[in-house]
C-alpha cells in the first residue's frame, strides 16, 4: 500500500481548501490548534443523529423516539469525550453549545420533523466508504492510488417522503458551478438518499464545496451497490428559516464523474502543497484556495476570518497579519503573543 495516498474528504480536502497554510501544519508536522472552531458542534450534531437513529432502530424497537432530556444527557456525555480528543469551542460555553445544538434538532422539547424522518428512514447510520481509486498521472511523491475515506448517511424515504424547497441548479457542469434555487423537489417511497448534516447554515461560502463532496460520495456509492442514490441532500441543521434547512442535490452520471475529476483535481493541488511545505514550511500562504490570486490581507471569508482568531498559527501568518493591519511595531491583540489576555 506505499503507492496509496490515504485522504479524508472533509478532514484534508475541504480543509486544505479553507487554509492550506493550517492544514499543513496541523497533518504534516503534527501541531494541532488549541482550539477548532467548527469541529465541536459538527461532531455533536453528526453523533447525535447516529445515536436518535440507533436508539429508535435497536434501543427502542421503532417504539417511539429518544426525548430531548435523553438527547442531551448523550450530549453531555459525548462533550467530554471530545473535550478529552482536544476539540475546544471559543464563542460559546458547553451549555449554550448543547443547548443550541438539542434545541435545533428538538425545537419547544419536540422533535424536528426533518429530524424524525431522517431517524425513521436511516438504513445505515454513519456509513463508512472507503474505495481504492486510479489517481491522475505524475502526481508528487510517485503515488499511483487513491484511498478516499468519507462518512455518510443513508436514509430511505418510507412512510412519509419529504418535499425539498430549495433544489440545486447547475449554471455550469464542466466548472462544477451552481447555486440552491427555490425550486421543490419531491421525493418518492423507498427513494435512496445521501445526507450530510452541516453546523453551518445555509448561506455558507462552502455550500458548493460540500455539494461537490456529497456528489463524490454518490460515486463511491455507486461502486459499492452498483446504482446511484436518488439525490443528495444537505440538512443545515443550525438554520433558523425551516424552508432553507433543506438543499436536494440532483444526481446523475455526468455530474457525478465531473465531481470525482474535481476531487481528483483537489488532490494533485494537496500534494503540491505537502511538497512545498516540506521544501519550506513558512512559504505555504495562508487563506482560502480560491482567493490565492488576491491581494495578500483579503484572501478570507467572514467564516474563515472565525477560524483564524482562534488558530494557533495566526501570530506569524502574513494573510492575518495584513488582514488586521497589524505591524511589528503594534501588533493587533489577536497577535500579539504578550495578551495574555487572548493567548
Amino acid at each position: 500500500m506505499r503507492d496509496v495516498i490515504e485522504i479524508s474528504y472533509t478532514g484534508d480536502l475541504l480543509a486544505h481548501r479553507r487554509c492550506a497554510r493550517a492544514w499543513s501544519f496541523e497533518k504534516q508536522a503534527g501541531f494541532y490548534p488549541y482550539e477548532q472552531v467548527q469541529a465541536m458542534e459538527g461532531r455533536l450534531v453528526h453523533h447525535a443523529l447516529e445515536w436518535l437513529s440507533r436508539q429508535f432502530s435497536d434501543v427502542l424497537k421503532r417504539s417511539r423516539h429518544a426525548t430531548a432530556a435523553e438527547l442531551r444527557a448523550q450530549l453531555e456525555h459525548y462533550f467530554r469525550v471530545l473535550w478529552a480528543r482536544g476539540l475546544r469551542t471559543t464563542f460559546a460555553s458547553k451549555d449554550e453549545t448543547l443547548t443550541r445544538v438539542v434545541g435545533n434538532l428538538y425545537p419547544s422539547g419536540t422533535i424536528h420533523p426533518t429530524v424524525k424522518a431522517v431517524v425513521e428512514g436511516a438504513q445505515h447510520t454513519e456509513y463508512e466508504l472507503r474505495s481504492v481509486r486510479k489517481l491522475l498521472p505524475k502526481l508528487p511523491g510517485g503515488k499511483s492510488k487513491l484511498l478516499l475515506t468519507g462518512v455518510l448517511d443513508l436514509v430511505v424515504q418510507q412512510q412519509a417522503p419529504l418535499a425539498y424547497e430549495r433544489t440545486w441548479q447547475w449554471t455550469s457542469v464542466e466548472n462544477l458551478e451552481g447555486k440552491a434555487a427555490k425550486a421543490q423537489t419531491r421525493a418518492k417511497a423507498m427513494d435512496v438518499e445521501i445526507w450530510d448534516y452541516k453546523g453551518s447554515r445555509s448561506d455558507t461560502p462552502y455550500l458548493i464545496d460540500y455539494v461537490r463532496q456529497l456528489l463524490t460520495y454518490a460515486a463511491l456509492y455507486e461502486e459499492r451497490v452498483g446504482a446511484l442514490p436518488a439525490r443528495c441532500v444537505l440538512f443545515f441543521v443550525n438554520e433558523p428559516d425551516r424552508w432553507k434547512q433543506l438543499v436536494a442535490v440532483p444526481v446523475d452520471g455526468v455530474v457525478v464523474k465531473r465531481a470525482v475529476d474535481w476531487t481528483y483535481e483537489q488532490v494533485d493541488h494537496l500534494q503540491k502543497t505537502i511538497s512545498l511545505f516540506q521544501k519550506d514550511p513558512c512559504s505555504v500562504p495562508g487563506g482560502e484556495f480560491e482567493k490565492r490570486g488576491e491581494k495578500i490581507g483579503n484572501r478570507m471569508t467572514d467564516e474563515l476570518k472565525n477560524q483564524c482568531t482562534a488558530c494557533g498559527f495566526r501570530f506569524d501568518c502574513d494573510e492575518y497579519r495584513a488582514h488586521l493591519r497589524s505591524d511589528a511595531r503594534k501588533p493587533h491583540p489577536d497577535v500579539d503573543i504578550y495578551n495574555v489576555r487572548k493567548n
